[in-house]
């Protein structure tokens, strides 16, 4: 009996220390993976929001990145209904703001689908995707209230900023693919 219970212990104390040698292998990805973008700290941040990412490939890093975009994308389009309500008074800001708006309802649908090219294994197809769909609606939508020199808040800027780096650290995990 107390031999099955030592082999039950050694088993269990393998396990573990096989979990933690993944678990720091995964997080060394994580690093590599950060390290490659152009802030390393947000994509990092990022990559720890997410509980399973020290057990994650690369391909899940991926996934995880691309959750933290959508939730940016999401406030965008938040931030993006509230400006349009204050601007209505102006034909051209309001022109704008259901502009960004379209372009965000786009780069929602380029979500789902670098998610399933992700998914899929088709690696191309959710870089073009990510370029195409994803990243260019809040850069198109940024630059139209830049030169309509609409005021927008603080928090705006902030969100498309973030949206864009992670954006970009997402490409380049593809890239690494």
């Amino acid at each position: 009996m107390e031999s099955s219970s030592i082999i039950a212990r050694l088993l269990l104390l393998t396990t573990l220390v096989t979990i933690l040698a993944i678990s720091r292998a995964n997080e060394e990805l994580m690093m590599q993976l950060c390290h490659n973008s152009d802030d390393p700290t947000l994509c990092l941040r990022c990559l720890s929001s997410e509980p399973t990412a020290p057990l994650a490939n690369q391909v899940e890093l991926a996934r995880i990145i691309l959750r933290c975009v959508n939730s940016h994308l999401i406030t965008l389009t938040n931030n993006t209904s509230t400006m349009a309500s204050k601007h209505r008074g102006s034909p051209k800001a309001a022109a704008a703001l259901k502009q960004c708006g379209l372009g965000y309802a786009s780069a929602k649908r380029g979500v789902g689908k670098v998610d399933a090219h992700l998914i899929a294994g088709d690696y191309d197809k959710a870089a073009y995707d990510v370029s195409m769909t994803v990243e260019a609606p809040p850069v198109s939508c940024r630059d139209s209230l830049v030169t309509l020199n609409i005021n927008f808040p603080s928090s705006f800027r902030y969100h498309t900023e973030v949206y864009l780096a992670l954006t970009q650290a997402l490409l380049r995990i593809i890239d690494r693919f």
